[in-house]
């Protein structure tokens, strides 16, 4: 993941240069649907809680525009928050008029291919494949559809444990506990409100919360599905995860109850503001606290999530660029992310979001940027080995609309607030998660 020496021929050859004749209307003509709109380049961004990093990224997008040929007029930045996407696109689409070019996560990537609402990227990613050490292949099996890859890989996020080290020093701990039986020991020495131990996302947002939960989970041998992508929460090891959940929460009060309304920047601020320990995130939080030159910096380590009885399990998910079918001009539009994914552009904008995502090309790791703080090893070293969310199964569309509903998280608080038992709760979540595989008639 290192830079490197890659003309910008070598990896635009077959989107810059294609998309520059087709700004003149000479060879690929613009789709009809281009009449209804001014702009030949609609371009959705969401922040990467850097404003460097969106500056730089601002740039590369109106930088390839002014090459595509394409006027001020005719090209359109949108700033669309994460959180907002699913809904956002859910309306555009409705209508007819999706952005042309927007990040994807894993969840809405795998709803919307099956939806047959992009176009193939196949050229762009055999171009990142010729990237010299080539591009992260785990990654790509997710884009694949029918022999085609409706996503182009963007940015690796491992689920970095943010541990402010001085507070467990403090509490007697030389290092981060290895098992969620330690850390709920050192917990009870850490938490004295307005300071708490854990600031585990458990609001009714996507993503955030299911991941938190999942990190308890996969220690003690639970899983959302089984190897055949069946519905496979209700489980022993499941109901001790939630118990141990219920626990943290109500028994030993290391976690806050105003976490059950967070949205998903919510653990980000708890951790920034000082009033958490511990949170489990994508490392954005991190690269806030280098932004911000934050004191908190030089206090912060990056670790996995504690253990259980099945071990220490990493987790991860990727983003993707992905253009969507109503493109008029869709070789402009290609030509956008091949050129915002030529190595060398691309590790700009990569270390100028401060460790905000690690890159898909596995050579740019060798930039000593990852080299010149102790944390960001930890984070190269949290991506290795790292598993989806999905594991051992693979996302589809009954396991996105989970992921976006919450489903699982309903139940959690069924636990934490109505008293559910534990093994009700898991059990109750379990049969939820069945009638909606049955719905889009995935076997159970």
């Amino acid at each position: 993941m290192a830079g490197r020496q890659v003309t910008r021929r070598t990896v635009l050859k077959a989107g810059v240069s294609a998309a520059a004749v087709a700004a003149t209307g000479t060879i690929f003509p613009p789709r009809k649907t281009s009449a209804a709109r001014a702009q030949k380049l609609v371009f959705w961004m969401q922040p990467l809680f850097n404003p460097r990093a969106d500056e730089i990224m601002v740039g590369q997008v109106r930088d390839y525009a002014k090459q595509a040929g394409l006027k001020d007029n005719e090209v359109e930045i949108q700033t669309v928050p994460g959180g907002e996407v699913a809904k956002k696109l859910a309306a555009a689409l409705e209508v007819g008029a999706p952005p042309d070019v927007t990040r994807m996560n894993e969840e809405d990537l795998t709803r919307m291919i099956a939806q047959k609402q992009f176009l193939p990227l196949n050229e762009i990613v055999q171009e990142m494949r010729k990237a010299p050490g080539g591009v992260n292949e785990n990654v790509l099996a997710l884009a694949e559809d029918g022999g085609n890859y409706y996503g182009a890989p963007f940015g690796l996020n491992p689920q970095a444990g943010h541990v402010r080290l001085d507070l467990f020093e403090k509490a007697g701990y030389s290092s981060f506990p290895d098992t969620w039986e330690k850390f709920i020991e050192a917990g009870q020495k850490i938490t004295q409100p307005p300071i708490y131990a854990y600031g585990m996302a458990l609001g009714m947002t996507p993503s955030d919360s299911l991941a938190d939960l999942l990190s308890v989970v996969w220690p003690y041998g639970g899983a959302l599905v089984d190897k055949s992508n069946k519905p496979a929460l209700n489980s022993p090891g499941t109901v001790k995860a939630f118990q141990l959940v219920d626990d943290m929460f109500t028994k030993y009060k290391i976690i806050p109850r105003g976490v059950l309304s967070w949205d998903n920047s919510g653990n980000n601020k708890a951790y920034q503001g000082g009033q958490v320990a511990y949170i489990l995130n994508p490392p954005s939080v991190y690269s806030s606290l280098v932004k911000d030159k934050s004191p908190l910096l030089d206090k912060t380590g990056l670790f996995p999530a504690p253990g259980g009885p099945t071990g220490r399990v990493k987790n991860g998910y990727t983003d993707y660029w992905s253009v969507f079918k109503q493109a008029p001009s869709p070789e402009i539009a290609k030509g956008l992310v091949a050129y915002l994914m030529e190595p060398k552009r691309y590790n700009e904008l990569i270390i100028g979001a401060d460790g905000r995502y690690l890159p898909v090309y596995p050579k740019l790791a060798e930039d000593p940027f990852w080299s010149s703080k102790p944390a960001l090893k930890g984070l190269i070293q949290i991506a290795d080995g790292a598993i989806s969310t999905y594991w051992p199964g693979k996302p589809n569309q009954p396991l996105a609309e989970i992921v976006d509903q919450c489903t699982i998280i309903k139940w959690v608080q069924k636990m934490l607030v109505d008293r559910m038992p534990a093994a009700e709760a898991v059990g109750k979540a379990q049969e939820e998660m069945v009638a909606i595989f049955k719905r889009y008639g995935q076997p159970v």
